[in-house]
């Protein structure tokens, strides 16, 4: 006699298309023969795994198709299985998986599109918080500045690319849109992905910006984040980067701490 566990877990496995053989002597087929009972789930679980995909990756699957996207769904489906009924998070390792299966060849793009359609998802359904208040950074001397550390607003992603994938992303918002052929070596693009008030906006930032952002997203100190931004771009501007950041509000408060006050 199997355990509940056991049973649960041969379940599963059958549904998989692993030793679907442990199982069906467990399975009453109540009118239906066995394997077709077992072909019912197994399709469930596949339909429902493919459409939660395609509505978080609609680029990719207008680039490649959908009878590929079914194809690489089932892939990505073996190899990363949902841990839970709520299928929101299923591609956070989409893009990854992307880069495994494409990297070197000339699809490689892919996985940064699908980067930044996750960064969107994210943005999306990031937490609220408050933007940060300029006038904050009054309580702290000058000559601490260098140490302090913000945190990133969690509505707020960066992506970057060796791509133009901002522009292959907008082209293929619509299946009604007109074909663009867009040259992959065009140039790259360092992205802000933000929820705004209305919607979730897309904007390409310096690499000087992108640099800093990155570094602060990463709890660095402003001096470390300054210094990553300069070797970005020797002519970076902090001040003006840190006033774009404001006017975006990417930032939140500053993190404080008694070396830094005043």
């Amino acid at each position: 006699m199997l355990s509940l566990r056991e049973l649960q877990r041969h379940f599963g496995a059958a549904l998989f298309d692993s030793a679907p053989e442990a199982i069906m002597p467990w399975i009453c087929g109540d009118g239906l023969d066995v394997e077709s009972r077992l072909l019912i789930y197994r399709n469930n679980l596949r339909q429902g795994f493919l459409k939660a995909l395609a509505l978080e990756f609609p680029v990719i699957q207008r680039l490649v198709g959908k009878d590929y996207f079914h194809q690489l769904a089932l892939a990505f489906q073996a190899n990363h299985p949902s841990r839970s009924g709520n299928l929101h998070h299923i591609g956070q390792q989409f893009p990854q998986f992307l880069v495994t299966l494409l990297g070197g060849t000339r699809y490689n793009y892919l996985s940064d599109v699908a980067a930044l359609e996750w960064a969107y998802l994210v943005s999306m359904g990031g937490a609220e918080a408050t933007p940060l208040d300029p006038s904050v950074l009054l309580k702290f001397s000058p000559d601490t500045f260098s140490e302090l550390r913000f945190t990133f607003h969690p509505a707020c992603q960066l992506v970057r690319s060796a791509y133009p994938v901002l522009r292959i992303w907008q082209v293929n918002q619509s299946e009604a849109a007109e074909a663009e052929i867009i040259d992959l070596d065009s140039g790259s693009d360092q992205i802000l992905v933000r929820r705004g008030a209305d919607e979730v906006e897309l904007h390409r930032i310096p690499r000087g910006d992108f640099a800093l952002l990155t570094a602060l997203a990463n709890e660095a100190t402003l001096g470390a984040a300054f210094d990553a931004a300069c070797g970005a771009d020797p002519r970076f501007n902090v001040g003006e980067a840190l006033c774009r950041a404001v006017g975006l509000g990417v930032l939140t408060q500053p993190r404080v701490s008694q070396r830094a006050l005043s």
